[in-house]
C-alpha cells in the first residue's frame, strides 16, 4: 500500500513541477473564466444615471440623463428582443427606485436640473402591467442618490441624499412621505439592510459630499445608532450608480432569516465580502482572496453583490483600463465561498460605470452608462450586453485558464488517494462525548437530503411551538433528538443546513420572541422574572441577546412605540 501511495504523490509532484515550468501567465490565486459579452439591441435614448429593474418578467430602465448631461423624461422595457419606449412624469437621474410587493414601482427624487444639479421632490408609480405612469405626491426632503427599502408593513423606508441634508423618512405605501428621524450621519447611495421586528439599518462608508468617513456610525430605523469593529479596518465600496438594497439579500423572509451580502475595501484597496446577520456583521470566509488585478492590470469593483438566490451565487461587476469587464463570482452557499474571477474581451463601446440587472434565468444584464473619463457624463452609452451564467453556455463561453484545469486534476487524484486509504483502514468516527450513548440504540448519522432535511427540520419547529422545550433552561440537543426519536447529529447537521445557525442561536430565537410577548402582555413583570420564564440562564444573558438582535435592551424594546402597538 505505501509503495502506491508512493507513487501518487510522486504523479501529483510531477504534476506541480510541470505546472510551474509550463505557464505562468496567470498569478491569480482564484479560477479565472472568459466570457462571451452577448451583444443585445441598443435602447432608444443613451443614458447614464438611470436605474435598471426586473419588473413583470420585463428588463426595465427608468430615467437618467443623456447625452449634454441631460435629464431624460423617459423609461423603457425590453420585450420580444426590441426596446419599448415610454414617457415618465417626471425626471428621475439618480433617483430612488424600488419594486414593491405590490407589483408596481416607486420612483422618487433625482436631479432638478440637467448637469446633475441640485435635488428633486417628485414621485410616481409605475405600473408594468399597464406599462404606466403616475406622479402623485412628492418626497418629505428633497433627494437624489438616495436608497429605499420596503418593510413588512408595506410601507417604504427612505434615506440618503447628495449634498444636502439627510434624514429617514417613510412612504405610507399609499400617498403619504413623513419625516420619521434624523440621522447620526449623512449619507449618500448608502447600503440598507432589513432586520427582524421591523427594523432597518443604514450603512455607508461616504458621506452626502462623497467624502469618505473615517468612522462608520450604523443608523437604523428603531433604537439608537451604534458602530461596529469590523469597520475600524474595512469600509463598504464606494458606488457611483443607482442600487436596490434588496439585490443583495440572499436570506429567506418567509423563515425570519434577514441576510446579506456587503463588499468591502481596507485602506490598501483590498475587496472582502461581509456576511450581514440582522445586525452582525463578519467577514465571509472565501476559498482565495478577492483578484484585484487581472494579466491586463488592476481591477476596479463599482457594484454591490448581485445575488442570484436561486443559483445561491452572488456577483460583483468592476472593469479595468482596456475596457474588459469583470464579474467576481461568490458561491456563497459553500464554506469557504469558492471564487471564479470572469472577464470580457474589450468593450470600447459599452459604458464602463453602468448598471446591471439581474434576469430571471440569473444572468446580468448591462445597460448604458458611461466611461471613466472626464466629461464622460455627456455622452451616454445606449449599449446593452448580456453575460450568460446560468443557460447551455453557448453564449457564456468558458475558457478556463490551465491553473483549474491542473487543480481539478490534482483534486481528483488527492480524492483517490484518500479514498483508498480510507477503504483500507476504515477508521471509526470520532464522536462528542454527548453522541455515544446515542450510536449504541440509533446507529452512526448519515446525511440527510434536502427534502428530509425540510421535513426534519418542520418536526423540530412544530416540537418547539406545541411542547415550548424552548422554555427549558439548559437545553441539549440530545433532548430534542429524545422527543423525536431521532439522532442527535441529525438534528445538529438539519438546524444549520436549513436555519443557517447552531442549536442555541435557534433555540434563543424562540426565548427572545417569548420574552417579547411576556414584555408587552405582563409589563410588571421584572425583567429578571421575563429571562427565567423564557428560558434564558439569568437576565443579563437575555439583555444580551436582545442588544444583539434587536439593538435595544428589553426596557428600550418594551418603551418603543412600534411595539407597543
Amino acid at each position: 500500500m505505501r509503495q502506491r501511495i508512493h507513487l501518487i504523490l510522486l504523479f501529483i509532484a510531477l504534476l506541480m513541477t510541470s505546472k510551474s515550468a509550463a505557464d505562468g501567465v496567470d498569478k491569480l490565486n482564484c479560477p479565472v473564466v472568459r466570457i462571451e459579452a452577448e451583444r443585445l439591441p441598443d435602447m432608444n435614448v443613451p443614458r447614464s444615471g438611470h436605474s435598471a429593474i426586473l419588473v413583470n418578467g420585463e428588463v426595465t430602465v427608468l430615467g437618467g440623463h443623456t447625452s449634454g448631461f441631460v435629464l431624460t423624461p423617459t423609461a423603457e422595457y425590453l420585450k420580444d428582443g426590441e426596446w419599448h419606449q415610454l414617457q415618465t412624469v417626471y425626471n428621475h437621474d439618480g433617483g430612488i427606485s424600488i419594486v414593491m410587493k405590490s407589483g408596481k414601482v416607486l420612483l422618487a427624487g433625482g436631479f432638478k436640473d440637467n448637469l446633475g444639479i441640485g435635488q428633486s421632490y417628485e414621485v410616481e408609480l409605475y405600473d408594468p402591467v399597464t406599462h404606466q405612469f403616475n406622479g402623485f405626491g412628492c418626497l418629505d426632503k428633497k433627494r437624489v442618490s438616495g436608497a429605499a427599502v420596503e418593510l413588512d408593513s408595506g410601507r417604504v423606508m427612505i434615506a440618503g441624499n447628495w449634498y444636502a441634508d439627510d434624514a429617514i423618512e417613510m412612504f405610507d405605501g399609499k400617498a403619504t412621505f413623513s419625516h420619521v428621524k434624523s440621522v447620526a450621519q449623512s449619507h449618500s447611495l448608502p447600503h440598507m439592510f432589513r432586520t427582524s421586528n421591523g427594523n432597518a439599518l443604514i450603512v455607508a462608508g461616504y458621506d452626502f459630499h462623497g467624502n469618505p468617513i473615517d468612522t462608520i456610525v450604523i443608523d437604523r430605523l428603531y433604537g439608537e445608532p451604534f458602530r461596529n469593529e469590523l469597520f475600524e479596518n474595512w469600509k463598504p465600496l464606494r458606488y457611483d450608480l443607482v442600487q436596490h438594497s434588496d439585490d443583495s439579500f440572499i436570506g429567506d423572509e418567509a423563515k425570519g432569516m434577514f441576510r446579506y451580502l456587503m463588499p468591502v475595501e481596507n485602506k490598501d484597496g483590498q475587496l472582502a465580502i461581509i456576511d450581514v446577520r440582522d445586525t452582525v456583521f463578519t467577514p465571509l470566509p472565501t476559498s482565495t482572496p478577492v483578484p484585484m488585478k487581472s494579466q491586463w492590470g488592476a481591477i476596479r469593483y463599482i457594484t454591490p453583490v448581485y445575488a442570484d438566490r436561486h443559483h445561491q451565487r452572488g456577483y460583483v461587476v468592476g472593469f479595468d483600463a482596456t475596457s474588459r469587464l469583470y464579474v467576481l463570482c461568490i458561491d456563497y452557499s459553500k464554506t469557504p465561498a469558492p471564487l471564479t474571477l470572469y472577464h470580457t474581451d474589450p468593450l470600447p463601446e459599452a459604458g464602463m460605470l453602468t448598471i446591471p440587472v439581474l434576469t430571471a434565468e440569473g444572468n446580468l444584464m448591462l445597460t448604458g452608462g458611461v466611461g471613466v473619463e472626464p466629461n464622460s457624463n455627456f455622452s451616454p452609452s445606449a449599449s446593452v450586453w448580456l453575460l450568460r451564467f446560468n443557460d447551455d453556455g453557448s453564449t457564456a463561453s468558458s475558457v478556463l485558464n490551465g491553473w483549474l484545469l491542473w487543480s481539478l486534476a490534482v483534486a481528483l487524484l488527492v480524492a483517490i488517494a484518500i479514498i483508498y486509504i480510507l477503504r483500507r483502514r476504515r477508521p471509526q468516527p470520532q464522536l462528542e462525548p454527548e453522541e455515544l450513548s446515542e450510536v449504541t440504540t440509533k446507529g452512526i448519522a448519515t446525511p440527510h437530503s434536502q427534502r428530509e432535511n425540510e421535513q426534519l427540520m418542520q418536526r423540530i419547529c412544530d416540537l418547539m411551538d406545541d411542547q415550548q422545550l424552548y422554555l427549558q433552561q439548559g437545553l441539549k440537543v440530545s433532548d430534542i433528538a429524545s422527543a423525536l426519536d431521532t439522532n442527535i447529529r441529525y438534528i445538529s447537521d438539519c438546524i444549520r443546513a436549513e436555519r443557517g445557525c447552531s442549536l442555541t442561536q435557534f433555540v434563543n430565537e424562540y426565548r427572545l420572541e417569548h420574552a417579547k410577548r411576556l414584555l408587552l402582555e405582563h409589563p410588571e413583570m421584572k425583567i429578571s422574572s421575563v429571562a427565567i420564564e423564557s428560558g434564558f440562564t439569568n437576565d443579563k444573558a437575555m439583555t444580551r441577546y436582545f442588544k444583539e438582535h434587536t439593538g435595544m435592551t428589553p426596557t428600550e424594546w418594551k418603551a418603543t412605540p412600534q411595539n407597543n402597538t
